[in-house]
């Protein structure tokens, strides 16, 4: 009827104002009605999408299963967890599909059965940084589903499709107020993770205990470094004096005295841990170093008559006499070696086995070749001295010094300090000779794969060997049973 009452010009005419008023309200109140019919369509819509998106038999099982995979759902009963799948929804998104969109609240849980996503962040540099998490979850939105949070990192698929179980965050909500058990079960899940991923070993460098000794494995090792010392020794010895020697000189003499010295090293680390308590004292740091310490210094008359064959070609002096030669540095050098080989090397590889994915065999190489860098950059200044004067005996160490300065510094560096003065000069050449010393190089590949062949033969034999325990013990039971 007001339609037919427009004006020439197709305005309204005009009203009273309760007339507006009226109109007004009823048009408010059929934008409410058609905004609510509007919303039960798409919840009606959404019902029923989800009554036709159900998992069959099979794939209920298999998300079932993936669930009990994951941290959040990990200490989950079978029921509750067989509840949970025929709750969730399969998924599929095609190469380079976004799943999850960073910012937008979330909705829902994926659990990925196949393919791969990938979650990046825009940080507020600008920059787009891919996010990883220590627990490794195989669920994508659980952490903030519960909560409605707002999804923390975008999601895409990057493989040439992903295949996806989804849940609700409704259906969530309503599985945990209908099962008390489960929102325990799932903190427990969390909690273990979370102690699992955030739990590491790190036993301080002087509290790190040895292994149980196996005489014949250091022994094996022992024998087999030797060959691999000798000729590195005899290489260093040569860079250092310009000398060539014998690769295996007296190597009748040089492998009993190694395997005598490397199991000294083992042995007497063993015996310490055994006999000394450092807890017991009122300064138990002292003595833990103290007994790291004394490995190396036991160990130097033993190192002295190794370094004495591969000297016979500069010092005639016989061997009970040209072993003494050098013993200070040497000394100092066979405590680091020992600090090296023993605690060193555990420390690393105790610190390494995370970022080895736990394999023992990677670690303990890993942790031989940082602790050997390390000690052979250490020793070599007190080995190049322990060796000139094994070479020079007549000699005193400042001229052997000097004689090493000069040896080390190469002539770009003369030539670049030779107009300064004469005590600036001469600490600038000793501290490049002592901190880029000559040969280091050498004398650290030699360090490196002495504590390589040893540690990893040692660990290696020790571990046949309880292998062989294992399937000995493992065999009589099954013949008792």
């Amino acid at each position: 009827v007001e339609c037919q009452h427009r004006t020439k010009k197709g305005r309204r005419p005009r009203q009273w104002p309760e007339r507006r008023q009226s109109l007004r309200a009823k048009d408010g109140r059929r934008s409410a009605r058609e905004r609510k019919g509007r919303k039960r369509l798409c919840e009606e819509t959404e019902l029923a999408r989800r009554s036709v998106m159900t998992l069959s038999k099979s794939q209920t099982e298999q998300c079932a299963a993936l669930l009990g995979e994951t941290e959040i759902f990990g200490r989950v009963g079978t029921q509750e967890l067989r509840s949970l799948a025929q709750a969730m929804q399969p998924g599929r998104y095609e190469h380079n599909e976004t799943v999850l969109v960073r910012g937008q609240p979330s909705d829902r849980m994926l659990v990925l059965v196949e393919g791969e996503l990938k979650r990046t962040r825009v940080k507020h540099d600008g920059v787009e940084h891919v996010v990883d998490y220590a627990l490794h979850p195989k669920t994508y939105n659980s952490m903030h589903v519960v909560a409605g949070d707002p999804v923390y990192a975008d999601v895409k698929c990057v493989s040439e499709h992903c295949t996806t179980f989804e849940m609700h965050r409704d259906v969530l909500l309503r599985l945990l107020n209908e099962t008390p058990g489960l929102s325990s079960a799932m903190i427990a899940g969390l909690s273990y993770h979370l102690r699992h991923s955030t739990r590491k070993i790190a036993t301080p460098l002087l509290e790190q205990h040895p292994r149980e000794l196996n005489v014949p494995a250091v022994t094996i090792a022992a024998a087999i470094e030797s060959y691999y010392r000798s000729a590195l020794n005899a290489l260093l010895n040569a860079r250092l004096t310009g000398v060539r020697a014998e690769l295996f000189p007296n190597m009748h003499v040089q492998v009993p005295i190694r395997v005598l010295y490397i199991n000294g090293f083992k042995g007497l680390r063993s015996l310490i841990e055994r006999t000394v308590q450092p807890d017991e004292f009122a300064n138990p740091t002292a003595v833990r170093l103290a007994a790291a310490v004394a490995p190396g210094v036991a160990m130097t008359p033993v190192s002295s008559i190794l370094e004495a064959c591969n000297a016979g070609h500069r010092n005639p002096e016989p061997l009970h006499t040209r072993w003494i030669r050098g013993a200070l540095p040497r000394g100092l050098r066979e405590i680091i070696f020992g600090i090296g080989l023993n605690q060193l090397s555990d420390y690393f590889e105790e610190r390494l086995l995370p970022v080895c994915n736990n394999n023992t065999v990677v670690a303990n190489a890993a942790g031989s070749l940082t602790a050997g860098v390390i000690s052979g950059y250490l020793s070599h200044v007190p080995h190049n001295l322990s060796t000139y004067k094994l070479m020079e005996p007549g000699r005193s160490y400042a001229s052997l010094y000097q004689m090493f300065v000069d040896k080390s510094v190469p002539p770009i560096i003369d030539n670049a300090v030779q107009e300064w003065s004469p005590l600036l000069r001469n600490f600038t050449r000793a501290a490049f000779a002592t901190f880029f010393p000559r040969g280091v190089s050498i004398r650290t590949a030699q360090i490196v794969g002495s504590f390589m062949i040893l540690n990893g033969t040692i660990t290696f034999l020790q571990r046949m060997e309880e292998k062989k325990i294992e399937q000995a013990v493992s065999g009589a039971a099954a013949a008792t049973s």
